[in-house]
């Protein structure tokens, strides 16, 4: 049994330097993934407000999936963006995380 439903995920394109000034890229178009969304705990949040410092952390879920995403200040893009009950997410942190129980 798999918890996955479709979830649509916002690649970013690479930014670059213009005239001496960094431009972020722009939105790609939207991908379909298999994903299991989950909301976030306490704990969570508290991790993150640690590991983005800067960054207002409004709401946070986790995302579990096969799919490779790409976390904010990974590359040169500003990271993927998962698009949830009608709300925009930054993915900002990516774990490997397996489970024998279940497949998620």
């Amino acid at each position: 049994m798999s918890f996955r439903t479709p979830q649509t995920i916002i690649p970013r394109l690479p930014g670059q330097y213009v005239g001496g000034r960094w431009q972020d890229g722009a939105d790609g178009d939207p991908i379909i993934i298999q994903a299991s969304v989950q909301p976030a705990n306490a704990g969570d949040y508290d991790q993150m407000q640690a590991e983005q410092p800067g960054r207002r952390v409004e709401r946070m879920v986790r995302i579990y999936t096969d799919v490779r995403l790409t976390a904010a200040g990974e590359d040169n893009t500003n990271g993927d963006s998962l698009v949830w009950e009608g709300e925009r997410y930054l993915v900002v942190a990516v774990s490997p995380w397996r489970s024998t129980a279940l497949k998620h």
